[in-house]
C-alpha cells in the first residue's frame, strides 16, 4: 500500500524536497531517526543525496550511520517490547516470517546483509532479531555495519572520494 501511494498519490520527492528545504537541519537527523526506528518509512537514499548539500558530506553521513544504528537499537527494543504482547508478537511473527527464518539461516551475517544493502528494511530486521531473542550484544556488533553503508552510499552516490586521483 505505501508503495502504490507513493507512485499515484504523493509525490515523494517533492515531500523530501519540502522537508529538506523548509525544516531546519536538527529536525531532518530527528525525522531520519524516527524513520530508521519505525519500519524504514522514507528511504535512507534521499538523506544520502540531501548531504550533498553541505560542505563536510562525510561528516553528515557518518552522523546518519551513528543515527540509524541507534535507529536499528530502537528498532530492537520495539520488538522485545512486541515479543512481551502475544497476539501482538503472533501477528509480529507472521509478518515477519520472512526475516526471522532469515536470521535463523545466516544469523549475524543476515544483519549485516541488512544493513549494508536495502534488499529489506533495516528496522523491520532487527525487529524480527529480536523477536528471535537474537542477543543484543550481537546486533550491536553486527549491526555497526550500517554505518559502512552510509559512507559508502555518499561515496557512490555523490562522490566524496576523487577517485581518479586515487588511480593515476
Amino acid at each position: 500500500p505505501a508503495v502504490l501511494i507513493g507512485k499515484h498519490l504523493i509525490d515523494i520527492n517533492a515531500v523530501f524536497k519540502f522537508i529538506t528545504d523548509n525544516l531546519s537541519d536538527s529536525l531532518v537527523l530527528i525525522v531520519f531517526l524516527i524513520s530508521e526506528s519505525f519500519l524504514g518509512m522514507i528511504p535512507p537514499d534521499l538523506f544520502v543525496i540531501w548531504s550533498a548539500k553541505f560542505n563536510s558530506p562525510f561528516l553528515l553521513l557518518t552522523i546518519f550511520g551513528i543515527l540509524s544504528y541507534i535507529g536499528g537499537a530502537i528498532s530492537y527494543l520495539i520488538g522485545y517490547w512486541l515479543s512481551k504482547r502475544k497476539k501482538i508478537k503472533a501477528y509480529s511473527e507472521r509478518v515477519l516470517d520472512k526475516y526471522i527464518r532469515m536470521v535463523r539461516k545466516w544469523g549475524g551475517a543476515f544483519i549485516v546483509i541488512a544493513a549494508l544493502f536495502p534488499f529489506s528494511p533495516f528496522s523491520m530486521v532487527v525487529i524480527a532479531v529480536s523477536l528471535l531473542k537474537y542477543p543484543f550484544k550481537y546486533y550491536l556488533f553486527f549491526g555497526i555495519s550500517r554505518i559502512i553503508r552510509f559512507i559508502a552510499q555518499g561515496v557512490l552516490y555523490l562522490g566524496i572520494l576523487n577517485l581518479d586521483s586515487l588511480v593515476g
